[in-house]
């Protein structure tokens, strides 16, 4: 049986040979098509208790996870300087490609009442960049009497302020994610 196998890859050498080179190039094409996917996978089963949480928590808050939240510590936030700072990185942010929108507090609204028309308008609070600390500290003290911003944007007790990033979704499932990230 071993004699008659040998003789066989023998005498069809050269068409076995033409087979295993078109089978590697194939091979060969179809692994230049393998991406790597950025999803996460399911490591867990669907009845643990925990993943039963997140997915009612995604049923509740959605499934966005594209926002990158950008935290700042600083209790001299609300100097000129430290405050322009922040508007300009603000800007910088929304005009890297990737992102969506920007959300801090250089760019807070606050809603007045129209007078003619029953409906709200909203009034950017700052208006960056600032040259005088006390026009800086009459729109700082509009925001942190808004209710609507503590804890969302900021926390007084720890001086941390808050800069929320959306990013595109498709960008941030592909390679070019760490690109995105490092600008």
């Amino acid at each position: 049986m071993w004699y008659s196998i040998g003789r066989s890859i023998l005498k069809y050498r050269i068409l076995l040979l033409v087979l295993l080179i078109a089978a590697t190039a194939f091979m060969g094409w179809n692994a230049s098509k393998v991406q790597l996917s950025y999803d996460f996978s399911r490591a867990i089963p669907v009845d643990n208790v925990k993943y039963v949480e997140f997915q009612s928590f995604k049923r509740k808050f959605g499934d966005d996870g594209n926002t990158l939240v950008i935290g700042v510590a600083d209790k001299n936030f609300f100097s000129v300087q430290h405050f322009n700072s922040i508007a300009k990185l603000h800007a910088q942010l929304k005009n890297v490609p990737g992102v969506i929108s920007v959300l801090s507090v250089p760019e807070a609204v606050q809603l007045i009442k129209s007078d003619t028309a029953e409906r709200l308008n909203a009034s950017k609070i700052f208006h960056a960049p600032y040259t005088s600390q006390d026009s800086l500290n009459k729109d700082a003290s509009v925001f942190l009497n808004l209710p609507f911003y503590k804890s969302l944007l900021y926390n007084d007790s720890a001086h941390a302020y808050l800069l929320g990033v959306k990013l595109n979704r498709d960008s941030v499932n592909s390679k070019s994610r760490s690109h995105l990230i490092g600008e």
